[in-house]
């Protein structure tokens, strides 16, 4: 099966790995995958002997109808559409794929915002290196924030380039994300992501920013103990209670269109 290198799209081919990565998914016979990528159907096939159901999406069409012909089973729902659509209202237990880098960020941020049990993901060394960044560390980014807010990490599997066909530059992770908070809004989401655009600021001059520019009267007391913290040195934690602060004191009802306007 021919790849389109424009997509990003890697093959896993080495049957060993593909072995190894279904036994530390600890999918069951009662569990409900969603899996985004189907690509050549290596993992699919095995989703589906393991599974209660699985639904697989593949974006690529030459790549979906050649799936198609050898995809047969009564626990598949094969889809030749985009897997993160924002409107996707399926139910599932597992989230499960094996992701080209420059979807990874989409697919995290999807995933914040979706109730399920489990995520068995594949992911680049460098884009796991930004979700388990450590406040204050060069990778901390926006999606560190909300993958480590969201979700438990834990690094399973190192997958070499040789797995692949063709091979890519970098090695590969396959990761674990266990929900341990509620699932987020896209507005939350929006949120910390502006709030990451001041990074090098201290927390006290970003309120002092919102103050002038809103004409509030922002109580500071409140997070009086990051108030002199960089925004890339708080913990995920400290973000949230910082963006609950401004929401609830600053942009109260009343200002909406300034709070429409933030972003």
């Amino acid at each position: 099966m021919k790849n389109k290198s424009n997509l990003g799209q890697n093959f896993l081919i080495d049957t060993k790995i593909v072995d190894k990565i279904v036994e530390l998914s600890g999918i069951g016979k009662e569990d409900i995958v969603y899996e985004v990528g189907t690509g050549n159907g290596i993992l699919t096939k095995r989703l589906c002997k393991i599974s209660k159901f699985v639904h697989s999406f593949e974006l690529d069409s030459k790549i979906y109808e050649q799936s198609k012909e050898h995809l047969i089973f009564d626990n598949l729902d094969l889809s030749n559409l985009d897997g993160l659509n924002e409107k996707s209202n399926i139910l599932f237990d597992v989230f499960f794929s094996s992701l080209p880098y420059y979807e990874s960020r989409r697919a995290l941020s999807w995933l914040c915002q979706k109730r399920f049990e489990r995520g068995i993901i594949l992911l680049q060394r460098e884009f796991v290196e930004k979700l388990i960044a450590k406040p204050g560390d060069k990778n901390y980014r926006a999606i560190s924030i909300l993958s480590q807010y969201r979700f438990s990490i834990t690094k399973l599997l190192k997958v070499p380039p040789s797995s692949f066909s063709p091979k890519p530059k970098v090695d590969s992770i396959l990761v674990e994300l266990c929900p341990k908070a509620s699932p987020l809004s896209l507005q939350a989401i929006n949120d910390v992501q502006f709030l990451l655009s001041f990074r090098k600021k201290t927390v006290s001059s970003v309120l002092n920013y919102f103050n002038k520019l809103y004409k509030g009267n922002l109580d500071k007391s409140a997070i009086s103990d990051i108030s002199s913290v960089r925004i890339a040195q708080l913990s995920p934690s400290q973000i949230f209670r910082l963006n609950d602060n401004l929401k609830n004191n600053l942009f109260s009802e009343g200002k909406t269109e300034m709070n429409q306007n933030r972003y």
